[in-house]
């Protein structure tokens, strides 16, 4: 049975995702995860999970990564400019007060980065942290904290993003949501894919460009290029990802620009 898979990337917009697939399908929409944090499943994990629960269309997961786990699964993901991710993330954690004890709760955004990109075994979520959560970086070290990806895990996601047949950027979430449903409606036709707002950073309603000269007059010039430097790889994976959205949607509405 054709089943939805989301993989559901740290403040890139899942949370909006994972409320219209709950809408769409019901019970039939299940969370799927592994037994903590850093418990990536792979496919064979997911691949097993499906065989279990025959009735499931659509799954939503932190911890699913690539490749799809069987031929008639269909992928659903966002991507995000990793520099308005970052600010996000901070923001998120500033609000969340089951993360007081953070090191983003009491501090600036300035000190939040510094933190990151200093601090061994942490803060890899604003590291070139789209690259490891769809490649095999992540399964390089038994921790993700202390992964390292690779110019050929870019290729590798770039690979996987050319051979799905939709994927998503946060910022142009709307016109996401239309992609995926004429993609994905002839084999769910129950699925209802629209413009939702749901968890999101008081920043987001800035435009990307507004977000990004944001954090960089913020951070300074020499904290703002260490965190586009910790993030080479995903800013190359954004461009690409911009590139190849455009053609999508493009090719799914020729009035799309």
């Amino acid at each position: 049975m054709p089943t939805l898979i989301h993989y559901h990337i740290f403040k890139n917009g899942g949370s909006s995702i994972d409320r219209l697939l709950a809408e769409s399908f019901g019970p039939g929409w299940r969370v799927f995860e592994g037994l903590h944090a850093e418990d990536a499943v792979d496919a064979d994990r997911l691949r097993a999970f499906l065989a279990s629960e025959p009735s499931v269309r659509a799954v939503s997961s932190h911890l699913a990564r690539p490749p799809l786990p069987r031929q008639d699964c269909f992928p659903i993901v966002l991507l995000r400019h990793p520099i308005d991710r970052a600010r996000s993330i901070y923001e998120h954690l500033r609000r969340d007060p089951s993360q007081q004890d953070h090191a983003a709760a009491q501090s600036s955004f300035a000190d939040f980065v510094t933190w990151a990109l200093d601090t061994p075994g942490a803060g890899v979520v604003i590291r070139d942290y789209q690259v490891i959560h769809l490649s095999d970086a992540t399964f390089r070290q038994s921790d993700i904290q202390l992964a390292t990806p690779t110019c050929d895990d870019l290729a590798q996601v770039q690979t996987i993003l050319s051979s799905w047949p939709a994927f998503g950027l946060v910022r142009q979430f709307a016109a996401s949501c239309s992609l995926f449903q004429a993609r994905y409606a002839p084999f769910f036709p129950e699925l209802r894919l629209s413009f939702v707002r749901e968890n999101v950073s008081p920043n987001s309603l800035a435009t990307e460009a507004d977000a990004i000269a944001s954090a960089r007059d913020e951070l300074g010039p020499v904290l703002f290029g260490r965190l586009c430097e910790a993030n080479q790889l995903d800013l190359a994976l954004y461009s690409f990802a911009s590139r190849l959205f455009c053609e999508l949607c493009t090719a799914n509405d020729p009035k799309c620009v």
